[in-house]
Parts: C-alpha cells; sequence; structure tokens
C-alpha cells in the first residue's frame, strides 16, 4: 500500500510537469492539462479512483491556492466587491439551478431527480476560476474581487440549500417521508453568523490595525484593550520573532487554523484560508534590526506560492480529473442529456451573472462577462450532493451519475478556456461589439 502511495505521488508529479511544459508550449491554462491528466491516468488504470491520502494532499493543495490567493487581495478591495456582489451569488445560483432543474425534467427524470440535479448546478468552483485567472495575471483585478466575494455568498446559500432540498428529494424515496427539519436550517444560519463573527474577531483583535493608525492617537477602551492583548497574542508577534526566521511557518500555521474553524462550520477549508491571507497585511511582517528596516513578506509569499501552484495546488486539479471514469456505452447513451445540461447551464450561468453584475454590482460589460465565465465552475458541493444523492439515498441512477459528473467535468474545462479568450477584450486589446454595444473594454 505505502508503495503504491509512492507510485502514484510520482506519477501525479510527473503529470504536473507535463502540465506545466504543454501549457507553456500551447500558450493555454495549465489547469486545463492537470484535469485532463488526471482523467487519462484515472481511466488507463495508472491512478487510483479513489486514495484517501493523495485527496488529502489535494485539499491541503487547495487551502494552499486559497491562502496564497487572499494573501495577494487587499482587504479594503475585497469589502467593497462583497457589497456589490450579493445580487451576483443569488442570481447566478438561482439560474443554473433551474437550468439543471428543467433539463432533468426534459429527459423525463422525477421531481426528486430534478431537485439533485438543480443542486448540483448551484455552487462555484472558485479556486478553479482564481488559480485560472491568475495564470493570465487577472487575479488582482476587480472582475476576481467580484467572483470570488460573489461565492462567499454563493457558498452559504449552497449550504443552505443542501440543508433544505435534501429531504424534499428523499421525501419520498424508499416510501419513507421526511419533512424540511426547520431547526436544523436555524443552526446552519447560526453557523455562518458565528463564522463570519469569530474570524471578524480574530481579524480585529488578534490581527493588529494599520500600525500607522495606531500611533499617536486616541482611541476607545475597547480598542486600548485589543491593543494590549495583541502584544502577546497577536501575529504579528509570530510573524517576526527570531528576527523572522519562522515567517512562512506562521502564515501556515494561520491559513490552517482558519481552515479548521471554516470546517468546523460546515465551510469548505479554502474558505477560511482565503480569510486568513486576506487578513495579512504588509506592515505585519516588518521588523527593526540594528536600525535597519526588513520585510519578511517577500520570502514567506515566495514559499506559499511555490506550495500553492507549484506542488501540492496542481495535485487537486489531477485529483479532479480522476472523478471521471469512461465507460463507453454508459457515455453514449448519456450524451444528448450531458450536452444539454451542459450548453443550459453554460449559458443561463453567463448570461444571468454577467447582467448581475452589469445592472446589479455596476460593473463594466468587460468585466461583468468575466465574472459570468468565472462563475461556471463546478466542483466541492456538487460532489457532495452527488455523493448523498446516488451513494447514500439512491436518488439518482448509474446513467444520471455519469450525466452530472460529466457535465461537470466539461464545464471545468470551459473555465480556464473561456477566461483566457476574454482576456485580451478584458483588458482591451481587442473590441467586441453586440447590436451596437461595446462589450469589451
Amino acid at each position: 500500500m505505502t508503495h503504491d502511495l509512492w507510485t502514484y505521488s510520482a506519477i501525479i508529479l510527473f503529470f504536473v510537469v507535463v502540465a506545466k511544459i504543454l501549457s507553456q508550449k500551447t500558450s493555454t491554462v495549465d489547469v486545463l492539462w492537470l484535469i485532463i491528466l488526471g482523467s487519462l491516468g484515472v481511466n488507463l488504470g495508472i491512478l487510483p479512483e479513489h486514495n484517501e491520502i493523495l485527496e488529502a494532499i489535494g485539499e491541503w493543495g487547495i487551502v494552499f491556492i486559497m491562502f496564497a490567493l487572499g494573501f495577494d487581495e487587499d482587504l479594503n478591495h475585497f469589502i467593497q466587491g462583497l457589497k456589490r456582489s450579493f445580487g451576483i451569488a443569488v442570481i447566478g445560483a438561482v439560474f443554473p439551478f433551474l437550468a439543471g432543474y428543467y433539463t432533468a425534467g426534459f429527459f423525463g427524470y422525477s421531481f426528486n431527480a430534478q431537485m439533485i440535479w438543480g443542486l448540483t448546478m448551484t455552487a462555484t468552483a472558485v479556486s478553479l476560476t482564481m488559480v485560472s485567472l491568475r495564470e493570465q495575471d487577472l487575479h488582482k483585478t476587480t472582475a476576481s474581487t467580484a467572483i470570488m466575494s460573489a461565492a462567499v455568498v454563493d457558498d452559504i446559500l449552497s449550504l443552505i440549500g443542501l440543508s433544505i432540498m435534501i429531504p424534499i428529494a428523499i421525501s419520498t424515496t424508499g416510501g419513507a417521508t421526511q419533512s424540511v427539519d426547520f431547526s436544523e436550517v436555524s443552526i446552519i444560519m447560526l453557523k455562518v453568523v458565528l463564522f463570519f463573527g469569530i474570524i471578524s474577531f480574530i481579524g480585529m483583535v488578534l490581527f493588529p490595525d494599520s500600525l500607522k493608525k495606531e500611533k499617536d492617537q486616541s482611541h476607545g477602551k475597547l480598542f486600548n484593550m485589543a491593543v494590549q492583548v495583541r502584544k502577546f497574542l497577536g501575529i504579528r508577534q509570530l510573524l517576526t520573532a527570531y528576527s523572522g526566521k519562522f515567517t512562512p511557518l506562521v502564515m501556515l500555521f494561520t491559513a490552517f487554523v482558519f481552515g479548521a474553524i471554516a470546517d468546523r462550520f460546515g465551510f469548505h477549508p479554502a474558505i477560511g484560508a482565503y480569510f486568513a491571507g486576506l487578513f495579512l497585511r504588509e506592515e505585519y511582517f516588518i521588523i527593526t534590526v540594528d536600525n535597519e528596516i526588513r520585510s519578511h513578506k517577500r520570502d514567506g509569499e515566495f514559499v506559499i506560492n511555490h506550495l500553492a501552484y507549484t506542488i501540492f495546488g496542481p495535485i487537486f486539479f489531477v485529483e479532479l480529473g480522476t472523478k471521471l471514469l469512461f465507460d463507453y456505452q454508459v457515455l453514449i447513451d448519456i450524451l444528448p442529456a450531458v450536452f444539454t445540461l451542459f450548453i443550459a447551464v453554460l449559458l443561463l450561468q453567463v448570461f444571468s451573472a454577467s447582467f448581475a453584475a452589469k445592472y446589479t454590482g455596476g460593473y463594466a460589460w468587460n468585466e461583468s462577462i468575466m465574472v459570468g465565465l468565472g462563475m461556471l465552475g463546478r466542483a466541492e458541493l456538487a460532489f457532495i450532493v452527488i455523493d448523498i444523492a446516488y451513494v447514500d439515498n439512491q436518488i439518482i441512477d448509474f446513467e444520471q451519475f455519469y450525466t452530472l459528473i460529466c457535465t461537470i467535468f466539461l464545464l471545468n474545462l470551459t473555465v480556464p478556456t473561456a477566461i483566457k479568450w476574454w482576456e485580451p477584450y478584458y483588458m482591451g486589446r481587442k473590441e467586441l461589439k453586440v447590436f451596437g454595444v461595446k462589450l469589451s473594454k
């Protein structure tokens, strides 16, 4: 078993190297090749269908990626984006749900199956989008912030939807009658409030505010107490300990603490890691040694970026590719449903999120379309829904299981390709007009 793990690890890292080379040779994003090579690997029998250790390593990778992305983002910029993104999250979730729901009905599946199809198409795989944006050097743009902030809201809505719709979907399965447990929904809402309350407390109390703002200014008693607490427990004390020798270690520790908090409250750990990176600011890394001002932020950033984008992060996308197993007869049978669902989600997701970004968030057309394209990916929650519906409760059959998996695979392949295609229009190097309306920058 241990020997197999080392063999699989070597194969995956080989795929990562090949993907990096292919992306450079073809001027495409490496995420696309990582997913394709993962799928080829599992179907050729050289990678396992399921390995808990490799999947856990992949989860580490996505935590590193989201932490690195949060570390690159500006907190004030993110808060502004969050205020503008609620409409994008709601509208961008409702229309993909309708696409899944009505496509299942079109192919004659039951109400229960329709609910599952709809819910599977709801949540956005933001990590895939953010990595694809970074490949095009767009991860610090306004559109990137809009996608990430909308995804946070989307994640909350998806958790609530999961708690409500799964009991409805299994209400007539196997003859058992179940009703929506509104106390469970209330608990989820409470967890959402507690999660954001706890991380806000950590960010405002244990992480120092701008040192420039704190100096020579009078503050309230609560703020002064927080300053005293930070002298002993503040993250800056850890980041600058022993002249910053352990800065990368402390950064990873922070990411995992926030990830663990998020996991305890029902969120993906990557969401917590993103906020950990978001709260870390330049001044936390500055120390004075022999009258010399020195910052260890670049050292820590160098280590984190390599872990995220070169080593552990790519493993996640290879593992994502292994979710698609080929059964050729089944694939032939389900092709009409797969392409119908894929086209429906593609069109409704892009149009709904783009128009929501334009008319509820006030973004420009080039930014709005990037938001719409960026919300196409499907990952963690989709697989959770499929697992509950197919493995645990048999709400959907084998062909529906394959239909949903294949559609997710196609949507995930579309994301990096679509972002690369729109990048010159987004940056204004190419011009696009539709019915006299300029959509490019």
